[in-house]
């Protein structure tokens, strides 16, 4: 009798963790069903494997034995060949001794016993899994300057939108606009955002439009949602027939301001642009409180600035160069404009000169 036995209980087909491969496969694959577990002895002697090989369900070379199961099952197997073995031969029967050591390591191993002489590794089979997906590395760790996340202004222009409607649903007065997005660096005055009434054409109906800079989108939301009330201020008084800056639009006027003021923004005057300075007063951003949080989600792109080059040439004439809202320009002597204004009868806006 021999107790030189090291059991350990494997699966096949089952690979370790060093000769798992790096990847999956790079498509995905339907995994095999599960493998039954299996027990092997290894370090038997000849009688071992002799008594095992007319068990059920062993499989045995010169010094090693596979059984298709757990060590429990395993166990009982062996255990009952024995039982018969002893019934009908005696207890010192030669099959029935050869057994002793293996049943005894078996029945630890079933019972979660352990031997200081033997190493036990136990493997089980995974559950199966109907597919597998392609490991590819992190995300952002693929983003290259030629490979990108998808972006689209769908969502940004639709959140402007709706914040625009939400502008309109508490002052009835402010038009239905076509919202943009596009460059606020452009030109040589750099600008957040601006108003243009009869900008659009829908079938009969002349719309304005309303830019929001993507330059602009940087900022937090609540100056973002400023410039958009701002705008709002412009419509309201191209609505009412009030002219609210000079110079190109580029003074704001207390006209301005006070239209400002009636959608709940405070300006202040600066001694360049007048009273176009804005911001956003607690209690508005407490009544646009979901519309700040939905334009918030939007706001994860912004537009750089662009290098505007060059200087423009000095005149050597009388003539001033003058534009309206639209724009379009004009060049009129400095008397002419001094005698009256000139009004564009395509936005109905007054030529003033350009500075």
């Amino acid at each position: 009798m021999t107790t030189d036995l090291a059991p350990v209980v494997q699966v096949p087909g089952q690979l370790d963790l060093i000769d798992m491969p790096a990847t999956l496969a790079p498509s995905p694959v339907t995994m095999a069903a599960r493998p039954a577990t299996t027990t092997k002895l290894t370090g038997l002697t000849n009688h071992n494997t002799t008594a095992l090989a007319t068990i059920t369900g062993w499989t045995v070379t010169k010094t090693t034995a596979v059984y298709n199961g757990t060590p429990t099952a395993a166990h009982k197997a062996v255990q009952a060949h024995m039982d018969t073995v002893r019934a009908t031969e005696g207890g010192r029967a030669h099959g029935y001794t050869s057994l002793i050591a293996v049943r005894n390591k078996l029945k630890e191993l079933s019972t979660g016993g352990s031997h200081p002489a033997v190493s036990v590794t136990i493997k089980r089979a995974k559950k199966a899994t109907t597919s597998q997906t392609t490991r590819t590395g992190s995300p952002r760790a693929r983003l290259t300057r030629k490979r990108q996340d998808e972006y689209t202004t769908a969502e940004l222009v639709s959140a402007l939108e709706t914040a625009w409607t939400a502008i309109r649903s508490n002052h009835q007065e402010i038009p239905a606009v076509v919202v943009i997005v596009g460059s606020g660096t452009a030109s040589k005055q750099a600008k957040y955002g601006h108003f243009a009434a009869a900008r659009w054409q829908h079938g009969e109906h002349a719309l304005a439009e309303v830019l929001i800079s993507g330059e602009g989108l940087k900022r937090p939301v609540e100056q973002v949602f400023t410039t958009l009330l701002h705008e709002a201020a412009h419509a309201l008084a191209n609505v009412r027939e009030i002219k609210d800056t000079s110079r190109q639009g580029r003074w704001h006027n207390q006209k301005f301001a006070a239209l400002a003021g009636e959608l709940g923004l405070d300006t202040t005057k600066d001694p360049r642009i007048g009273w176009s300075p804005c911001t956003l007063r607690r209690e508005t951003a407490t009544t646009y409180k979901s519309v700040l949080t939905e334009l918030k989600k939007a706001l994860i792109a912004y537009r750089h600035p662009e290098m505007v080059a060059g200087t423009s040439k000095k005149n050597n004439n009388n003539a001033m160069a003058c534009a309206c809202q639209c724009p379009r320009r004009i060049r009129v002597a400095k008397a002419v404009l001094e005698e009256g204004e000139i009004t564009c009868g395509v936005c109905e806006s007054t030529f003033e000169p350009d500075e």
